[in-house]
């Protein structure tokens, strides 16, 4: 029997707000992957070193160890008990989204 307010995944108990808050780091990592492919077809280059030597490498295969590192984040983050310390790798996970978001607007103007 789950309490009021849990969700019951994989036989664990978890919280609604850690639920929402797993789901919104897995779309940004994911939102982060698209908005970085809009980017480099503008033209433009992967300012993140590690990634910039992953698709020197790995070619299109890149995003394979992009989305690795997202499902490796979001696993930590599952595993973490507290839930302002996920909340707080959320927002920073929001970051790269929104300067993608500004590059594009200011590379299509």
């Amino acid at each position: 029997m789950t309490k009021l307010g849990t969700l019951r995944v994989a036989g664990l108990e978890i919280g609604w707000v850690k639920a929402l808050l797993l789901l919104s780091c897995f779309f940004l990592g994911c939102a982060d992957l698209v908005t970085t492919n809009v980017i480099l077809t503008l033209g433009m280059s992967e300012l993140n070193p590690v990634m910039r030597l992953a698709q020197t490498w790995l070619g299109a295969w890149w995003l394979i160890p992009k989305l690795s590192l997202t499902l490796l984040l979001t696993w930590l983050l599952w595993r973490s008990k507290n839930v302002y310390n996920v909340a707080l790798v959320v927002a920073f996970c929001s970051t790269p989204v929104l300067n993608n978001l500004l590059l594009i607007v200011a590379g299509t103007n």
